[in-house]
């Protein structure tokens, strides 16, 4: 009985190797290295151009941004020039013609004297200062109260104090 592995055993290693190093599988083997490195280098081509377009696109975003801001300063610097031609005397004294004022003579002017008049006492506009110096409307004393005073006064006993 000869089976296959028998004719197998019967190779000799020469054609073994011959086998092996058939020019159609070196051939196979080159033509993958080479597709691999193809494709690799395609793949390196495509990251480059993708992060370049990605960075071209930043770009030219970075420049409509400027020319925004470019515009809305150029439109600022319009809108103040025209304030301060606004708050200027001689078109208030125009204005004023246009609406139908007149400058106000000696005999126009009302006169209001206040005898015996105390002088005035000096106010602090600061919040703290209306808030703890006049009792009348002063903070209740809860809202006074720290916070660390309010735990205290929950944790110990009424009377422990």
């Amino acid at each position: 009985m000869t089976t296959q592995n028998d004719a197998l055993r019967k190779l000799s290693p020469n054609k073994i190797r011959a086998y092996k190093q058939a020019p159609w599988r070196e051939q196979i083997r080159l033509l993958a290295i080479g597709l691999a490195a193809i494709f690799g280098l395609m793949a390196m081509l495509g990251l480059f151009i993708f992060t370049g377009a990605q960075a071209a696109e930043a770009g030219l975003r970075g420049q409509s941004l400027v020319r925004e801001r470019d515009r809305l300063m150029r439109q600022l610097e319009s809108q103040e020039s025209d304030l301060t031609q606004k708050q200027s005397e001689e078109w208030m004294r125009k204005r004023a013609v246009e609406l139908g004022f007149v400058p106000a003579g000696p005999k126009d002017l009302d006169y209001l004297s206040v005898p015996n008049e105390a002088p005035a006492d000096p106010v602090s506009a600061s919040p703290t200062s209306f808030l703890y110096t006049n009792a009348a409307i002063s903070l209740a004393p809860a809202y006074r109260e720290t916070l660390l005073e309010w735990l205290l006064g929950l944790i110990q006993p009424k009377g422990a104090k």
